[in-house]
Formats: structure tokens, sequence, C-alpha cells
């Protein structure tokens, strides 16, 4: 009789604490989230001032020299989205109750919030891609966007199991933003 007891004064434990630890969860992923934008940010400001430092229709050594600029950006937002990726999944994820989905308890980022963060910095980073694809070609990047693009196909698929859509979304950014060059770029994500 004991032990039936306990086991239920537990299983009322656990589901009072559930929404109390899914809001924390949120609040935690939207610190490092917005922290990981933020650092995005400044990455894609000097890949974007580097990009348009390179003459217009390059040719394959100003090409290669450009990319060879961008190299370490491109690294540092590829190590970036491995470490938020490393620290979001180590975390566990507890499902977020309907009613206090839109909007944590104190009124922090709930999961619609994390939601437009997350495509915020997919945003950011696609504009970016999309520049450096237009001024100096895919062939000269291609060796750095595939360790950042599988970054950031891990981060989304850590957040995903969070945010209910969130691959859809983004292979809708992606889609409008790149392209034709999205087919490509997105199945390496999914």
């Amino acid at each position: 009789m004991k032990a039936i007891f306990v086991a239920l004064l537990a299983f009322a434990a656990s589901a009072i604490a559930s929404p109390v630890i899914a809001e924390r969860q949120l609040e935690t992923q939207e610190a490092e989230i917005d922290k990981l934008t933020n650092l995005v940010k400044v990455h894609t400001a000097n890949i974007n001032k580097t990009t348009s430092a390179a003459p217009s229709n390059p040719d394959t050594v100003q090409q290669t020299a450009a990319a060879s600029a961008l190299a370490p950006d491109f690294q540092a937002i590829t190590s970036a989205l491995t470490s938020a990726t490393t620290i979001l999944s180590k975390r566990a994820f507890a499902s977020v109750t309907q009613g206090r989905s839109e909007q944590g308890a104190a009124g922090g980022c709930g999961n619609s919030c994390l939601l437009i963060k997350v495509q915020l910095l997919v945003w950011e980073i696609a504009c970016t891609l999309k520049f450096v694809i237009i001024k100096l070609g895919l062939a000269c990047v291609l060796v750095y966007l595939t360790p950042l693009i599988l970054a950031l196909g891990g981060l989304l698929k850590c957040l995903d199991a969070v945010v209910a859509g969130l691959l859809f979304a983004v292979k809708g950014i992606l889609s409008v933003v790149l392209g034709t060059v999205a087919g490509a770029l997105v199945a390496l994500i999914i």
C-alpha cells in the first residue's frame, strides 16, 4: 500500500512540475538562441563586407581569394552552431502544455516566440549565403558552406523536438531566399 501511495505521489509531483520545467527550458533555449544570433550577426556582417569588396564578375583567382578571406567567418558560424547544438541537446526537453506554449509564465519566450527567433537566425544566415553565392559563385565557397549547413541542420533537428513545425518553416525560408540552390542545401538539413 505504501508503494502505491509513493508512486501516486511521485506521479502527481511530476505532473505539477512538468509545465514549470518546460517553461524554464524554453527560457534557457531562448537565451542560447539570442546569444547565437548575435554572434552570427557579427560574422555575417564581416562576410557581407568582404563579399561587397570583391569585384563584380570575379575570375577564378579572385573567387578563391575572396572565399579564403571568408573562411574564418564561415568556420566561426559553424563552430557557434555546433556549440549551441551541443548545449541545447544536453537539456532534456519536456512537452510544453498548450496553454503556456505561447508565452512563458513571466512573459518570456514561448514556443511560437522561439520559432520566430530561430526563423530570424536562419533568415540571417540564408540571406548572407545568397549574397555570397550570387557575387562569388557556389563552387568556391561550397567547401565552407557544407559544414555550416550541416551544423545548422543539427541545431534545427535538436530544436524541432521543442518547436513543432520548425523544419518545415525553415525549408520554406531557404526555398524563398536561396531559390534553386535551396534544394541541395535543404537535402543536407533534412
